[in-house]
Protein backbone atom coordinates (compact mmCIF):
# COMPACT_ATOMS: atom_id res chain seq x y z
CA UNK A 1 0.00 0.00 0.00
CA UNK A 2 3.12 2.56 1.09
CA UNK A 3 3.96 1.91 -2.63
CA UNK A 4 0.68 3.32 -4.08
CA UNK A 5 0.55 7.15 -5.01
CA UNK A 6 -1.54 9.01 -2.31
CA UNK A 7 -4.20 9.68 -4.42
CA UNK A 8 -5.04 6.23 -4.74
CA UNK A 9 -4.93 5.44 -0.97
CA UNK A 10 -7.53 8.14 -0.44
CA UNK A 11 -9.60 6.67 -3.94
CA UNK A 12 -8.83 3.26 -2.16
CA UNK A 13 -11.12 4.24 1.11
CA UNK A 14 -14.35 4.90 -0.12
CA UNK A 15 -17.14 2.27 -1.20
CA UNK A 16 -17.03 0.17 -4.50
CA UNK A 17 -20.17 2.45 -5.24
CA UNK A 18 -18.38 5.25 -4.97
CA UNK A 19 -15.14 4.17 -7.03
CA UNK A 20 -17.93 3.16 -9.97
CA UNK A 21 -19.71 6.29 -10.25
CA UNK A 22 -16.06 8.25 -10.46
CA UNK A 23 -15.08 5.71 -12.79
CA UNK A 24 -18.16 6.02 -15.00
CA UNK A 25 -17.07 9.74 -15.33
CA UNK A 26 -13.72 9.06 -16.76
CA UNK A 27 -13.45 9.63 -20.84
CA UNK A 28 -12.12 8.15 -22.90
CA UNK A 29 -12.84 5.15 -20.45
CA UNK A 30 -9.98 3.16 -22.70
CA UNK A 31 -7.72 5.31 -20.75
CA UNK A 32 -9.18 4.74 -17.37
CA UNK A 33 -8.58 0.78 -18.00
CA UNK A 34 -5.26 1.00 -19.29
CA UNK A 35 -4.05 3.39 -16.22
CA UNK A 36 -5.77 1.07 -13.97
CA UNK A 37 -3.82 -2.12 -15.13
CA UNK A 38 -0.48 0.04 -14.65
CA UNK A 39 -1.32 0.29 -11.38
CA UNK A 40 -1.33 -2.77 -10.20
CA UNK A 41 -4.30 -3.18 -7.25
CA UNK A 42 -6.55 -5.91 -7.90
CA UNK A 43 -9.38 -3.94 -6.10
CA UNK A 44 -9.46 -1.06 -8.74
CA UNK A 45 -8.60 -3.74 -11.78
CA UNK A 46 -11.75 -6.13 -10.73
CA UNK A 47 -13.79 -2.89 -10.65
CA UNK A 48 -12.91 -1.52 -13.59
CA UNK A 49 -12.23 -4.73 -15.63
CA UNK A 50 -15.78 -6.86 -14.53
CA UNK A 51 -17.71 -4.23 -15.50
CA UNK A 52 -16.82 -3.39 -19.07
CA UNK A 53 -19.01 -4.24 -21.71
CA UNK A 54 -18.30 -1.61 -23.90
CA UNK A 55 -15.05 -0.40 -25.80
CA UNK A 56 -14.93 2.64 -28.24
CA UNK A 57 -11.55 3.43 -29.93
CA UNK A 58 -12.30 6.33 -32.24
CA UNK A 59 -11.97 8.80 -29.98
CA UNK A 60 -9.76 11.52 -30.45
CA UNK A 61 -7.63 12.25 -27.92
CA UNK A 62 -4.42 14.22 -28.56
CA UNK A 63 -2.81 14.44 -25.20
CA UNK A 64 -2.49 10.77 -25.62
CA UNK A 65 0.08 9.04 -27.63
CA UNK A 66 -1.80 6.60 -29.67
CA UNK A 67 0.34 4.34 -29.86
CA UNK A 68 1.69 3.20 -26.59
CA UNK A 69 -1.92 3.30 -25.55
CA UNK A 70 -3.17 1.15 -27.73
CA UNK A 71 -0.18 -1.13 -27.25
CA UNK A 72 -0.91 -1.23 -23.63
CA UNK A 73 -5.39 -1.90 -24.37
CA UNK A 74 -4.44 -5.05 -26.57
CA UNK A 75 -1.68 -6.46 -24.43
CA UNK A 76 -2.70 -5.98 -21.14
CA UNK A 77 -6.42 -5.11 -20.85
CA UNK A 78 -8.32 -6.74 -23.64
CA UNK A 79 -7.68 -10.58 -22.90
CA UNK A 80 -8.55 -9.84 -19.77
CA UNK A 81 -12.17 -8.54 -21.11
CA UNK A 82 -12.99 -10.00 -24.21
CA UNK A 83 -15.74 -12.42 -22.86
CA UNK A 84 -17.99 -9.50 -21.50
CA UNK A 85 -17.67 -7.25 -24.05
CA UNK A 86 -20.99 -6.80 -25.90
CA UNK A 87 -19.53 -3.60 -28.49
CA UNK A 88 -16.69 -3.10 -29.56
CA UNK A 89 -15.66 -0.26 -32.21
CA UNK A 90 -12.84 0.54 -33.45
CA UNK A 91 -10.79 2.09 -36.75
CA UNK A 92 -9.00 0.15 -39.41
CA UNK A 93 -6.44 -1.49 -37.32
CA UNK A 94 -4.20 -1.41 -39.65
CA UNK A 95 -3.98 2.10 -39.60
CA UNK A 96 -3.39 2.21 -35.70
CA UNK A 97 -0.35 -0.60 -35.49
CA UNK A 98 0.92 -0.04 -39.27
CA UNK A 99 4.06 -2.54 -37.73
CA UNK A 100 1.77 -4.96 -35.73
CA UNK A 101 3.59 -8.74 -36.72
CA UNK A 102 3.17 -10.54 -34.14
CA UNK A 103 -0.72 -10.97 -32.32
CA UNK A 104 -1.82 -13.41 -29.45
CA UNK A 105 -5.43 -13.65 -28.05
CA UNK A 106 -5.19 -16.44 -25.47
CA UNK A 107 -6.99 -17.26 -22.10
CA UNK A 108 -5.96 -15.20 -19.32
CA UNK A 109 -5.27 -16.76 -15.84
CA UNK A 110 -7.86 -14.93 -14.37
CA UNK A 111 -10.53 -16.07 -16.82
CA UNK A 112 -10.14 -19.37 -18.57
CA UNK A 113 -13.43 -18.39 -20.51
CA UNK A 114 -12.03 -15.20 -22.37
CA UNK A 115 -10.16 -15.49 -25.85
CA UNK A 116 -11.76 -14.88 -29.44
CA UNK A 117 -15.18 -15.33 -28.83
CA UNK A 118 -16.16 -16.70 -32.41
CA UNK A 119 -14.66 -18.06 -35.50
CA UNK A 120 -16.12 -15.10 -37.58
CA UNK A 121 -13.94 -12.82 -35.15
CA UNK A 122 -10.74 -14.66 -36.34
CA UNK A 123 -11.58 -14.79 -39.73
CA UNK A 124 -12.66 -10.46 -39.63
CA UNK A 125 -9.33 -9.95 -38.17
CA UNK A 126 -6.99 -12.08 -40.14
CA UNK A 127 -8.99 -10.51 -42.97
CA UNK A 128 -8.17 -7.23 -41.75
CA UNK A 129 -4.46 -7.73 -40.25
CA UNK A 130 -3.30 -10.20 -43.01
CA UNK A 131 -0.78 -8.50 -44.98
CA UNK A 132 1.23 -7.80 -42.19
CA UNK A 133 1.03 -10.19 -39.22
CA UNK A 134 3.61 -12.84 -39.28
CA UNK A 135 2.81 -14.53 -36.47
CA UNK A 136 -1.06 -15.09 -34.91
CA UNK A 137 -1.78 -16.71 -32.10
CA UNK A 138 -5.20 -17.16 -31.30
CA UNK A 139 -7.49 -19.71 -28.74
CA UNK A 140 -11.39 -19.63 -30.14
CA UNK A 141 -14.56 -20.21 -28.09
CA UNK A 142 -17.04 -21.12 -30.07
CA UNK A 143 -17.14 -22.21 -34.02
CA UNK A 144 -19.98 -20.57 -35.62
CA UNK A 145 -19.39 -22.14 -39.43
CA UNK A 146 -22.77 -22.05 -40.54
CA UNK A 147 -23.28 -18.56 -41.32
CA UNK A 148 -22.81 -17.85 -45.09
CA UNK A 149 -20.77 -14.54 -44.25
CA UNK A 150 -17.86 -16.87 -43.57
CA UNK A 151 -17.09 -18.33 -46.48
CA UNK A 152 -17.05 -14.95 -48.26
CA UNK A 153 -14.70 -13.87 -45.73
CA UNK A 154 -12.62 -16.68 -45.68
CA UNK A 155 -11.71 -16.38 -49.50
CA UNK A 156 -10.64 -13.06 -49.46
CA UNK A 157 -8.08 -13.71 -46.71
CA UNK A 158 -4.58 -13.26 -47.81
CA UNK A 159 -1.41 -13.87 -45.27
CA UNK A 160 1.50 -13.38 -47.54
CA UNK A 161 3.77 -12.89 -44.50
CA UNK A 162 2.02 -15.38 -42.12
CA UNK A 163 4.66 -18.12 -40.88
CA UNK A 164 3.66 -19.19 -37.44
CA UNK A 165 0.06 -20.20 -36.41
CA UNK A 166 -1.50 -21.84 -33.42
CA UNK A 167 -4.86 -22.07 -33.00
CA UNK A 168 -6.29 -23.36 -30.01
CA UNK A 169 -10.40 -25.23 -30.23
CA UNK A 170 -11.82 -27.21 -27.07
CA UNK A 171 -15.20 -26.32 -27.20
CA UNK A 172 -16.35 -29.72 -29.99
CA UNK A 173 -17.58 -28.11 -33.18
CA UNK A 174 -18.55 -29.87 -36.17
CA UNK A 175 -17.41 -27.37 -39.22
CA UNK A 176 -14.23 -28.76 -39.76
CA UNK A 177 -14.26 -29.14 -43.41
CA UNK A 178 -16.87 -26.13 -43.93
CA UNK A 179 -14.83 -23.52 -41.88
CA UNK A 180 -12.05 -24.70 -40.75
CA UNK A 181 -9.95 -26.41 -43.77
CA UNK A 182 -10.85 -23.93 -46.03
CA UNK A 183 -9.56 -21.17 -43.59
CA UNK A 184 -6.15 -23.22 -43.35
CA UNK A 185 -5.65 -24.35 -46.97
CA UNK A 186 -5.50 -20.15 -47.49
CA UNK A 187 -2.79 -19.46 -45.22
CA UNK A 188 -0.12 -21.40 -47.75
CA UNK A 189 3.14 -19.89 -45.97
CA UNK A 190 2.72 -20.93 -42.61
CA UNK A 191 6.20 -22.41 -41.23
CA UNK A 192 5.45 -23.59 -37.86
CA UNK A 193 1.50 -24.72 -37.17
CA UNK A 194 0.04 -25.67 -33.97
CA UNK A 195 -3.55 -26.98 -33.74
CA UNK A 196 -5.30 -27.92 -30.40
CA UNK A 197 -8.64 -29.17 -31.66
CA UNK A 198 -11.79 -31.24 -30.36
CA UNK A 199 -14.13 -31.73 -33.20
CA UNK A 200 -17.29 -33.30 -33.80
CA UNK A 201 -20.24 -31.68 -31.59
CA UNK A 202 -23.07 -33.80 -32.26
CA UNK A 203 -21.41 -37.08 -33.37
CA UNK A 204 -22.28 -36.86 -37.17
CA UNK A 205 -19.76 -34.55 -38.91
CA UNK A 206 -17.06 -35.56 -40.06
CA UNK A 207 -18.45 -39.26 -40.28
CA UNK A 208 -15.11 -41.12 -39.53
CA UNK A 209 -12.23 -39.94 -37.10
CA UNK A 210 -9.56 -37.68 -38.04
CA UNK A 211 -6.17 -39.39 -39.01
CA UNK A 212 -2.85 -38.74 -40.72
CA UNK A 213 -4.83 -38.36 -44.39
CA UNK A 214 -7.28 -36.09 -43.19
CA UNK A 215 -3.49 -34.38 -41.92
CA UNK A 216 -1.95 -34.62 -45.15
CA UNK A 217 -5.02 -34.46 -47.69
CA UNK A 218 -6.41 -30.83 -46.17
CA UNK A 219 -4.09 -29.33 -44.71
CA UNK A 220 -0.19 -30.37 -45.21
CA UNK A 221 -0.69 -30.43 -48.70
CA UNK A 222 -1.59 -26.91 -49.05
CA UNK A 223 1.24 -25.62 -46.94
CA UNK A 224 4.46 -26.26 -49.31
CA UNK A 225 6.76 -24.54 -46.75
CA UNK A 226 5.68 -26.58 -43.24
CA UNK A 227 8.70 -26.96 -40.97
CA UNK A 228 7.01 -28.05 -37.84
CA UNK A 229 3.75 -29.19 -37.45
CA UNK A 230 2.30 -30.00 -33.63
CA UNK A 231 -1.06 -31.38 -32.97
CA UNK A 232 -3.81 -32.79 -30.52
CA UNK A 233 -7.07 -33.37 -32.00
CA UNK A 234 -9.77 -35.38 -30.50
CA UNK A 235 -12.38 -36.43 -32.94
CA UNK A 236 -15.53 -37.85 -31.62
CA UNK A 237 -18.81 -40.24 -33.47
CA UNK A 238 -22.24 -41.08 -32.31
CA UNK A 239 -22.31 -44.99 -33.27
CA UNK A 240 -18.77 -45.08 -33.98
CA UNK A 241 -17.75 -48.23 -36.11
CA UNK A 242 -14.66 -49.77 -34.66
CA UNK A 243 -11.34 -48.91 -36.23
CA UNK A 244 -7.99 -50.31 -35.06
CA UNK A 245 -5.26 -48.57 -33.23
CA UNK A 246 -2.48 -49.43 -35.82
CA UNK A 247 -5.15 -48.59 -39.21
CA UNK A 248 -4.96 -44.86 -37.71
CA UNK A 249 -1.18 -45.21 -36.62
CA UNK A 250 -0.37 -46.03 -40.21
CA UNK A 251 -2.68 -43.31 -41.80
CA UNK A 252 0.83 -40.87 -40.54
CA UNK A 253 2.83 -42.17 -43.13
CA UNK A 254 4.62 -39.19 -43.22
CA UNK A 255 5.26 -38.13 -39.86
CA UNK A 256 7.02 -40.35 -37.29
CA UNK A 257 6.77 -38.95 -33.58
CA UNK A 258 2.80 -39.20 -33.66
CA UNK A 259 0.59 -41.35 -31.05
CA UNK A 260 -3.02 -41.98 -31.16
CA UNK A 261 -5.99 -43.42 -28.88
CA UNK A 262 -9.41 -44.60 -29.64
CA UNK A 263 -12.21 -45.15 -27.01
CA UNK A 264 -15.58 -46.38 -27.36
CA UNK A 265 -18.13 -45.95 -24.82
CA UNK A 266 -21.70 -47.45 -23.52
CA UNK A 267 -23.26 -44.06 -24.44
CA UNK A 268 -22.80 -45.25 -28.36
CA UNK A 269 -19.88 -42.63 -28.71
CA UNK A 270 -16.56 -43.37 -29.77
CA UNK A 271 -13.84 -40.71 -29.68
CA UNK A 272 -10.03 -40.45 -31.62
CA UNK A 273 -7.28 -38.60 -29.82
CA UNK A 274 -4.37 -38.06 -32.26
CA UNK A 275 -1.58 -36.28 -30.85
CA UNK A 276 2.64 -35.08 -32.34
CA UNK A 277 5.15 -36.10 -29.69
CA UNK A 278 6.43 -34.24 -27.71
CA UNK A 279 2.78 -33.83 -26.52
CA UNK A 280 2.32 -30.15 -26.79
CA UNK A 281 -0.93 -29.62 -25.09
CA UNK A 282 -1.57 -28.46 -21.25
CA UNK A 283 -5.46 -30.25 -21.47
CA UNK A 284 -7.17 -33.52 -22.00
CA UNK A 285 -10.58 -34.12 -22.07
CA UNK A 286 -12.97 -36.97 -21.38
CA UNK A 287 -10.25 -39.91 -20.43
CA UNK A 288 -11.14 -43.02 -19.49
CA UNK A 289 -9.52 -45.89 -17.77
CA UNK A 290 -8.12 -46.90 -21.38
CA UNK A 291 -6.41 -43.97 -22.26
CA UNK A 292 -2.74 -44.45 -22.31
CA UNK A 293 -2.36 -41.78 -19.43
CA UNK A 294 0.21 -43.31 -17.39
CA UNK A 295 3.13 -44.52 -20.29
CA UNK A 296 6.80 -44.81 -19.00
CA UNK A 297 7.68 -41.76 -20.86
CA UNK A 298 5.40 -39.07 -19.14
CA UNK A 299 4.11 -37.85 -22.06
CA UNK A 300 1.09 -36.18 -20.75
CA UNK A 301 3.25 -34.48 -17.52
CA UNK A 302 2.66 -30.92 -18.49
CA UNK A 303 -0.79 -31.37 -18.39
CA UNK A 304 -2.81 -28.52 -15.97
CA UNK A 305 -6.24 -29.33 -16.85
CA UNK A 306 -8.48 -32.92 -16.85
CA UNK A 307 -11.41 -34.15 -17.43
CA UNK A 308 -12.43 -37.66 -16.51
CA UNK A 309 -15.09 -39.60 -17.81
CA UNK A 310 -15.99 -43.41 -18.21
CA UNK A 311 -19.10 -44.92 -17.90
CA UNK A 312 -17.63 -48.61 -18.48
CA UNK A 313 -15.33 -48.64 -15.02
CA UNK A 314 -14.99 -46.50 -12.19
CA UNK A 315 -12.13 -44.70 -11.59
CA UNK A 316 -10.40 -47.18 -8.45
CA UNK A 317 -7.74 -45.50 -5.55
CA UNK A 318 -5.19 -46.53 -7.69
CA UNK A 319 -6.22 -44.46 -10.90
CA UNK A 320 -6.05 -41.28 -8.55
CA UNK A 321 -2.60 -42.45 -7.23
CA UNK A 322 -1.20 -42.90 -10.34
CA UNK A 323 -2.79 -39.91 -11.47
CA UNK A 324 -1.10 -37.52 -9.00
CA UNK A 325 2.42 -38.75 -10.06
CA UNK A 326 1.81 -38.31 -13.72
CA UNK A 327 0.39 -35.52 -13.78
CA UNK A 328 2.58 -33.12 -10.97
CA UNK A 329 1.57 -29.56 -12.85
CA UNK A 330 -2.67 -30.80 -12.63
CA UNK A 331 -4.50 -27.66 -11.21
CA UNK A 332 -7.96 -27.89 -12.78
CA UNK A 333 -10.02 -31.37 -12.71
CA UNK A 334 -13.20 -32.78 -13.01
CA UNK A 335 -14.70 -35.77 -13.00
CA UNK A 336 -18.03 -37.26 -14.82
CA UNK A 337 -18.54 -41.20 -13.90
CA UNK A 338 -21.79 -42.50 -11.57
CA UNK A 339 -20.31 -46.24 -11.59
CA UNK A 340 -19.04 -47.11 -7.41
CA UNK A 341 -15.57 -47.63 -6.92
CA UNK A 342 -15.10 -51.83 -6.50
CA UNK A 343 -11.65 -51.40 -5.08
CA UNK A 344 -13.03 -50.81 -1.19
CA UNK A 345 -9.67 -52.04 0.59
CA UNK A 346 -7.75 -49.40 -1.16
CA UNK A 347 -9.95 -46.38 -1.18
CA UNK A 348 -9.25 -46.20 3.01
CA UNK A 349 -6.20 -45.12 2.30
CA UNK A 350 -5.42 -41.09 3.18
CA UNK A 351 -1.32 -40.52 1.32
CA UNK A 352 -2.91 -38.77 -2.03
CA UNK A 353 -1.64 -35.17 -2.42
CA UNK A 354 -2.46 -33.29 -5.07
CA UNK A 355 -0.35 -30.28 -4.35
CA UNK A 356 -1.34 -27.54 -7.68
CA UNK A 357 -4.53 -28.13 -8.36
CA UNK A 358 -7.25 -25.15 -7.62
CA UNK A 359 -10.58 -25.98 -9.39
CA UNK A 360 -12.22 -29.32 -8.75
CA UNK A 361 -15.77 -30.17 -9.97
CA UNK A 362 -17.45 -33.01 -8.98
CA UNK A 363 -21.13 -33.10 -10.27
CA UNK A 364 -21.94 -36.30 -12.21
CA UNK A 365 -20.36 -38.31 -9.59
CA UNK A 366 -20.54 -41.40 -7.69
CA UNK A 367 -20.14 -40.44 -3.94
CA UNK A 368 -17.04 -42.38 -3.81
CA UNK A 369 -15.05 -39.91 -5.69
CA UNK A 370 -16.19 -36.87 -3.35
CA UNK A 371 -15.16 -38.88 -0.61
CA UNK A 372 -11.84 -40.00 -2.48
CA UNK A 373 -10.91 -36.35 -3.39
CA UNK A 374 -12.39 -34.51 -0.24
CA UNK A 375 -11.44 -36.68 2.74
CA UNK A 376 -8.65 -38.71 1.37
CA UNK A 377 -6.45 -36.40 -0.31
CA UNK A 378 -5.03 -33.68 0.71
CA UNK A 379 -5.16 -30.61 -1.68
CA UNK A 380 -3.50 -27.32 0.05
CA UNK A 381 -4.24 -25.43 -3.25
CA UNK A 382 -8.17 -25.77 -3.36
CA UNK A 383 -10.00 -22.42 -3.73
CA UNK A 384 -12.79 -23.38 -6.46
CA UNK A 385 -15.47 -26.34 -5.60
CA UNK A 386 -18.14 -27.27 -7.73
CA UNK A 387 -20.51 -29.94 -6.24
CA UNK A 388 -24.00 -31.45 -6.65
CA UNK A 389 -26.17 -30.99 -2.73
CA UNK A 390 -26.57 -34.38 -2.44
CA UNK A 391 -22.92 -35.05 -2.63
CA UNK A 392 -21.75 -32.30 -0.63
CA UNK A 393 -23.52 -32.59 2.44
CA UNK A 394 -23.12 -36.37 3.49
CA UNK A 395 -19.40 -35.32 2.78
CA UNK A 396 -19.30 -32.51 5.52
CA UNK A 397 -21.36 -34.86 7.78
CA UNK A 398 -18.89 -37.14 7.98
CA UNK A 399 -17.02 -34.49 9.52
CA UNK A 400 -13.19 -35.37 8.23
CA UNK A 401 -10.71 -33.57 9.22
CA UNK A 402 -8.85 -34.18 5.73
CA UNK A 403 -12.60 -32.77 4.53
CA UNK A 404 -12.85 -29.55 7.04
CA UNK A 405 -9.01 -28.90 6.25
CA UNK A 406 -9.43 -28.71 2.09
CA UNK A 407 -12.92 -26.82 2.31
CA UNK A 408 -11.20 -24.16 4.56
CA UNK A 409 -9.35 -23.16 1.73
CA UNK A 410 -12.01 -22.68 -1.27
CA UNK A 411 -13.34 -19.36 -1.85
CA UNK A 412 -15.32 -20.54 -4.65
CA UNK A 413 -18.05 -22.70 -4.27
CA UNK A 414 -20.93 -23.48 -6.63
CA UNK A 415 -23.17 -26.10 -5.99
CA UNK A 416 -26.42 -27.85 -8.44
CA UNK A 417 -28.70 -25.74 -5.97
CA UNK A 418 -28.67 -22.54 -3.28
CA UNK A 419 -28.14 -24.47 -0.38
CA UNK A 420 -30.43 -22.28 1.79
CA UNK A 421 -31.49 -24.78 4.23
CA UNK A 422 -27.82 -25.16 5.12
CA UNK A 423 -25.97 -22.21 5.50
CA UNK A 424 -24.65 -22.73 9.25
CA UNK A 425 -23.63 -26.16 8.02
CA UNK A 426 -21.58 -25.02 5.56
CA UNK A 427 -20.56 -22.25 7.06
CA UNK A 428 -18.51 -24.30 9.56
CA UNK A 429 -16.70 -26.15 6.48
CA UNK A 430 -16.06 -23.31 4.22
CA UNK A 431 -14.99 -19.53 4.25
CA UNK A 432 -17.47 -16.86 4.66
CA UNK A 433 -17.34 -16.22 0.78
CA UNK A 434 -19.79 -13.73 -1.27
CA UNK A 435 -21.64 -17.00 -1.93
CA UNK A 436 -22.66 -17.79 1.38
CA UNK A 437 -23.01 -14.29 1.92
CA UNK A 438 -26.03 -13.83 -0.56
CA UNK A 439 -27.26 -17.12 0.95
CA UNK A 440 -27.64 -15.09 3.99
CA UNK A 441 -28.95 -12.49 2.35
CA UNK A 442 -32.02 -14.16 0.80
CA UNK A 443 -33.16 -15.90 3.86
Amino acid sequence: MNSLPRYVVHLLDLSDELILAIMNHVKPHVLLLCSIVSIGNNRLEQLALDKCQSIDLTFDYLQSPHESLFQRFYSHVLPRIFNNILTFIEKNSGKIFPNLTHLRIMPCKRNPKTGMPYTLDCICLLKQLGQQLDSFIVSIVYVDGTKLRLMFKISSILCPNLKHLSMTIYRNFDDYKKCFVPLLQRLSNVKFLTLLLAIGETGKTPNHFIDGYDLENDIIAYMPHLCQFNFHIRSILENAPHVELDTIRQSFFRQQSVNCAVDYFNNNYGQCQIYSLPFIGTRLDFISNRFPLFDITNTFCMVTTLLLFDDIEPFESIFFERLAQALPHLRTLEIINKLEQKDKIRTTTNNLKFSHLTTLILFDIHMNYAEQLLSRTYLPSLNELAIRNDILLPIINQNQHQTRDNCSRVERLQTSEPLYNSVNVVQNYFPSDSYLKQLVEKQ
